[in-house]
């Protein structure tokens, strides 16, 4: 009897282990994805009646961002190719850094599709976009 507590102990044990060290591994991969994510923000121009978004891509050439509307999404894409490459008489050094990244925003029916306008400039893609005409803001005189 006392040998069967022993080895449920031991068993116990192994899956206590294996479930930290699934947790520490899923904590690692999230971090690893999250630091891939590229960061952005959501204005609304309260004054214009306009939305920009921003999105940081340091690194990436505005050769290489693609902005689509798919249904009722604004898709942004981007890849970030770069290459360091050293050649001396006493060393060689390569440095590279690629990766691809995603982002996809909800754009509800008060979105005017054809307002959506992209540019790039600083490492900083800035997307502005403007409310359908009749879900615009109107002030109203009171007479």
């Amino acid at each position: 009897m006392a040998d069967i507590r022993k080895e449920l102990k031991s068993v116990e044990k192994k899956i206590e282990h294996g479930i930290v060290e699934g947790i520490n591994k899923a904590k690692e991969v999230v971090s690893n994805v999250a630091r891939h994510i590229p960061l952005a923000n959501l204005i609304h121009d309260r004054k214009n009646d306009k939305y920009v978004i921003e999105i940081d891509l340091p690194g990436v050439r505005k050769e290489d961002i693609n902005v689509t509307v798919e249904g009722d999404y604004l898709i942004v894409t981007a890849e970030r190719k770069f290459q360091n490459e050293v050649k001396e008489d006493d060393y060689y050094l390569l440095e590279s850094k690629f990766g691809k990244f995603y982002r996809a925003f909800y754009l509800s029916d008060e979105i005017d599709r054809d307002s959506i306008e992209a540019k790039f400039e600083d490492g900083k893609l800035i997307i502005t976009f403007e409310k359908v005409p009749s879900k615009k803001r109107k002030d109203i005189e009171v007479k």
